[in-house]
């Protein structure tokens, strides 16, 4: 866990540092079903990345699973060497394998993307908070799911339940 939250805090600026740090704390005590799931990325036995991926809970009718990637994290002296999306790709591989209908996520719109995030499908959930920036809340289907017109809500698991971090 210390090695999680050195890259954490090398990873963010100073005003998101402690608020990152405390969430990736909690979300590492926090036990969930469907399991939260957490990756990092080492190079010669030195943490550099971390990714965390939390199930959300739809509250529709629906049979269709989700989680939300939150937070990702990459020692300076290794972004942009393509960690950051080595570790999207194998967490997207995974939840694919897993059977999980969509992938939610709170960030740069830029970054994100290239992975294939969208806006039309962010649309789709609504976050439990009001959102900050709402051009950041995009998302992408891992497996077919069924969607509606109207936009389901959602709730997170408790580290990710902080209007703060939204």
């Amino acid at each position: 866990m210390a090695s999680i939250q050195s890259v954490i805090e090398a990873a963010f600026a100073a005003e998101e540092n402690k608020l990152i740090r405390d969430l990736s704390a909690d979300l590492f005590k926090e036990t969930t079903r469907p399991p939260i799931k957490s990756l990092v990325a080492e190079l010669g036995g030195k943490l550099i990345g971390y990714v965390c991926y939390s199930p959300v809970f739809l509250k529709s009718t629906s049979d269709v699973s989700g989680y939300i990637l939150s937070p990702l994290a990459v020692s300076p002296e290794y972004q942009s060497q393509g960690i950051g999306s080595a570790l999207i790709n194998f967490g997207m591989d995974m939840l694919t394998k897993d059977g999980v209908g969509v992938l939610l996520v709170y960030g740069d719109p830029g970054y994100y993307q290239r992975f294939g995030f969208k806006e039309e499908i962010g649309r789709l959930f609504v976050p439990p908070y009001p959102l900050t920036y709402p051009v950041g809340w995009t998302g992408m289907t891992l497996n077919a799911i069924t969607t509606s017109d109207t936009p389901t809500k959602f709730d997170c698991v408790s580290a990710l339940s902080k209007p703060a971090l939204w």
